[in-house]
């Protein structure tokens, strides 16, 4: 594939549909271009994959001029175009009926693996590299990816609307293109976690923000007065601190899992978070990452309790009161109490970061997600 001109496309025609009926226009396309210009083998060139695809020529004048194949798991490829008719966007209209047929399909997203020399196209078309480049028949790879989520997303939020006669806030997305959809999701989940962390996972960040901050647990301070008055305040006030400092150690922790729940984001989990009301993000990615951050969590809450004697002190007080029903069974630890503790303080931050991007899209200081949040208000 040879096609990265930004010029417009002439007007062409394109034909979509099986080999039966496309083959022997791709094939000669593919011949010309992969076999004859750059010296595949023709061995190479052709395999199964021809039968069960869905192909594209794109003609012009009367003559095949382009061409290129969609595989039944979502990958494009034999993109090839003519000699003579490269840099005029005919690649361009190829690709994008491939991608259009996939996204009405309900593909989530389609992958291809592009020559080197024209990954700056396929960015261009909202296409981004995966993994490190290889060679492939002799030249230079590169696999990339584009998610369709938004695309299939979008029709089918603005139709529910539409059905139920909120026919203004159909048409409001219907300005909002697919790509501004699945932009806006993602740069607002990703936006909120990391202000989120952000805010969390520095010094004070847990101890001196109220409601973050982590208490003794209640059954412990059932006989908090009791301690004190007995000489044990400071200790009590010394585990409460290395309690919170343990927390601020550990949320930067999360910051990983949260961006791999962002791109883990199914077309369902997106029209949630659009339709769901101000707490879907956060429902979201607690429902993903709760039980993998608690694993996460706990070695590094560990190693900072493990700092203090008082963690020792606090785990047989704590043993005594769950014993007595003064303490639920979660808290007995406090490794697993500060663990739980500072999953909801990142959670509960993570809604106001959500709240506050949705009252106000124009503060959150970009575009994409003011357009997109802001139609949603």
């Amino acid at each position: 594939m040879n096609d990265n001109s930004t010029l417009h496309a002439p007007a062409i025609e394109l034909r979509t549909g099986d080999w039966t009926t496309l083959g022997a226009a791709a094939g000669a396309l593919r011949t010309a271009v992969f076999v004859r210009e750059q010296g595949i083998p023709a061995e190479l060139e052709w395999d199964e994959w021809d039968a069960r695809s869905v192909h594209c020529v794109a003609w012009l004048d009367g003559e095949p001029v382009a061409t290129g194949r969609l595989l039944p798991d979502g990958h494009i490829g034999r993109m090839a175009v003519r000699a003579d008719q490269r840099g005029r966007g005919i690649g361009r209209q190829v690709l994008e009926a491939l991608v259009a047929i996939a996204a009405a399909r309900g593909d989530a997203g389609v992958e291809l693996s592009a020559q080197q020399q024209v990954e700056a196209f396929y960015r261009g078309q909202g296409f981004e590299p995966v993994g490190e480049p290889y060679d492939e028949v002799g030249i230079r790879h590169v696999k990339m990816r584009r998610s369709l989520l938004a695309s299939g997303l979008w029709a089918c939020i603005a139709a529910s609307f539409a059905v139920r006669g909120e026919r203004a806030w159909a048409g409001a997305l219907d300005a909002i293109s697919g790509n501004d959809a699945s932009a806006a999701l993602r740069a607002a989940l990703e936006r909120g976690a990391a202000q989120a962390v952000g805010k969390l996972g520095r010094a004070g960040g847990f101890l001196d923000n109220p409601k973050v901050r982590i208490p003794l647990p209640d059954g412990m301070r059932r006989v908090e007065p009791l301690m004190r008055s007995m000489g044990r305040g400071p200790e009590l006030d010394e585990l409460i601190t290395s309690m919170n400092r343990a927390a601020e150690q550990a949320v930067p922790q999360a910051r990983q899992l949260l961006v791999a729940a962002v791109k883990s984001m199914t077309v369902d989990d997106a029209k949630g978070i659009l339709t769901g009301g101000d707490d879907s993000v956060t429902r979201f990615f607690e429902s993903r990452t709760r039980a993998p951050l608690t694993e996460r969590f706990l070695p590094v809450v560990t190693r900072q309790v493990s700092r203090l004697g008082l963690a020792q002190r606090y785990n047989a007080l704590a043993g005594q009161a769950a014993k007595v029903g003064l303490l639920k069974e979660r808290d007995a630890s406090v490794e697993r109490y500060v663990t739980t503790r500072s999953l909801d303080g990142l959670f509960l931050m993570i809604g106001e970061e959500e709240r506050a991007i949705r009252r106000d899209p124009v503060k959150a200081g970009s575009k994409v997600i003011e357009r997109v949040f802001g139609a949603l208000r």
